[in-house]
């Protein structure tokens, strides 16, 4: 497959072109710099001494030999291409996809830039958009305005890959892995964010569209559920779908789970950390008086739906904390270590699928034993209960806060010879590599207070899993007092 970009200068043809190459696999091709390599000069300076009509026959030259080459590609064009009738006719034989971004935005994006066709002035970005649109819009649209390069990438995916089933489990709920699955989302009633109706609203019909992140997870917004689904005359035959981060996906199983006793429920993971662990085994939870899910029921989901590719949409923080919870369950498994590699940090699709895949089945498995989490499902909480305290407090992350969590909870019992070295090691290297920062220090009073009013203590003792070695695991019993100090 070839995968032509086109669009204006500053529509991030070159900059998407490189991930999705990274993505997908595929060999990256700038043309522009390929003209400039060949040439021995950069555009500008070709543009000065040789003119335009001379560099477009080099471009028209450069798109007919790629076209021609038998091999997967993605190919970032000139944004004057699209000028030359030849030019469009090879680009349709092909997947081209045009990155439409609103003009407005493109003078900011190109502001300092100094391109030759703008010599005359930024807003001639103006005149040369009115002069090419009617060619642009020849081409499949990914509508990026507003949009940040990840969120972007997800959008030429959806244009350019075919569906496809990966995977389909079913033991204590469904659960279905499919490329592009939002394109078909079930349900009477949906619930999303702001986030999620940006990239994907094209699917999403007419949802009920409530706060992005942690914020959600408050009982003003429960309320507010329950109302819309009183208004709507809604009945527990119908389905509840909450298509979001886990949060969002936290929040619609809470409100399933208790409107009329239960309701039927779907979730759609958006994700990475929604769809290898929040998503999953039934666990739904909002925050009360600032304790993070304090609020909380057991119901398992009808169906969760998880596709990959929606992962890529996250920015650099949000991707790893969903890489950090998938390597917690690494350890406790003791498998699937080698697939925590650079390709998966530079999120190469394949083995992005392969974690997800992975936890999913890790974390069925335990809740299949377990699904009230009264024991072995414990497990699923090593770097929780220190990890929360971080979160709550500092409001970084869920994962770069279970991150910390697990340094701390291995370290603590490391003094304690309950814990291998190799594990620390392990983790101190992986982390080290993620690049989450360091731990911060922590007013004692109010560490004290969040864990007294976390809910796994009990008589001011909670039970924590301890990581032996990977796949080698145990429970100890532990005072608060003993583990506010591992935290200083």
């Amino acid at each position: 497959m070839k995968v032509f970009l086109v669009g204006m200068m500053g529509s991030g043809k070159s900059t998407i072109g490189k991930l999705l190459s990274n993505i997908l696999g595929y060999r990256f091709i700038d043309m522009d710099e390929e003209i400039e390599k060949s040439e021995g000069k950069r555009i500008r300076d070709i543009f000065k001494q040789r003119g335009e009509e001379y560099f477009r026959k080099l471009e028209k030259k450069l798109l007919k030999e790629i076209s021609q080459r038998r091999e997967d590609l993605i190919v970032a064009t000139g944004g004057g291409v699209i000028k030359d009738q030849e030019n469009r006719e090879i680009l349709k034989e092909h997947k081209t996809i045009f990155l439409m971004v609103e003009p407005e935005e493109l003078l900011k994006r190109t502001e300092g830039n100094d391109r030759p066709l703008l010599e005359g002035g930024k807003d001639k970005i103006f005149d040369i958009w009115r002069q090419r649109e009617k060619f642009y819009k020849q081409f499949t649209t990914a509508e990026s305005t507003g949009l940040n390069i990840w969120e972007t990438c997800v959008k030429v995916l959806y244009k350019v890959m075919e569906r496809e089933s990966l995977s389909i489990m079913d033991s204590v709920h469904k659960v279905l892995i499919e490329r592009k699955a939002l394109e078909d989302i079930k349900g009477d009633v949906v619930f999303t964010t702001c986030s999620v109706q940006k990239i994907y609203g094209e699917f999403l019909g007419n949802p009920y569209i409530f706060p992005d992140g942690e914020s959600v997870k408050d009982m003003k917004y429960v309320l507010e559920a329950y109302k819309i689904l009183c208004d709507i005359g809604f009945s527990r035959s119908q389905v509840v779908t909450g298509v979001g981060g886990g949060a969002l996906t936290d929040f619609t199983g809470f409100v399933a789970s208790t409107f009329k006793r239960g309701t039927k429920l779907f979730l759609y993971p958006t994700t990475l950390l929604a769809q290898v662990d929040a998503s999953i085994g039934g666990k739904n939870a909002v925050n009360f008086e600032g304790v993070k899910n304090l609020l909380g029921t057991f119901k398992m989901p009808d169906l969760v739906v998880i596709d990959p590719l929606a992962s890529l949409s996250m920015n650099d923080e949000r991707f790893k904390e969903g890489i950090i919870e998938a390597f917690k369950m690494s350890l406790i498994s003791g498998k699937g270590l080698n697939y925590f590699n650079d390709e998966l940090l530079m999120r190469k699709l394949r083995d992005v699928e392969k974690i997800i895949e992975f936890s999913v089945k890790e974390k069925l498995r335990i809740v299949e034993k377990d699904p009230h989490d009264r024991g072995i499902r414990n497990v699923l909480n090593f770097g929780h209960t220190i990890g929360h305290v971080y979160e709550s407090i500092t409001k970084v992350s869920h994962g770069v806060a279970v991150g910390w969590g697990m340094i701390k909870e291995t370290e603590f019992f490391m003094k304690r010879k309950m814990s291998d070295r190799i594990v620390l090691k392990l983790l101190e290297d992986f982390l080290a590599k993620l690049d989450i920062g360091s731990l911060p220090s922590l007013d004692r009073q109010r560490v004290y207070r969040f864990l007294r009013n976390d809910k796994k203590f009990q008589s001011g003792r909670v039970r924590i899993p301890v990581i032996r070695a990977p796949g080698n695991y145990d429970f100890v019993e532990v005072e608060i007092e003993e583990l506010m100090e591992v935290i200083w």
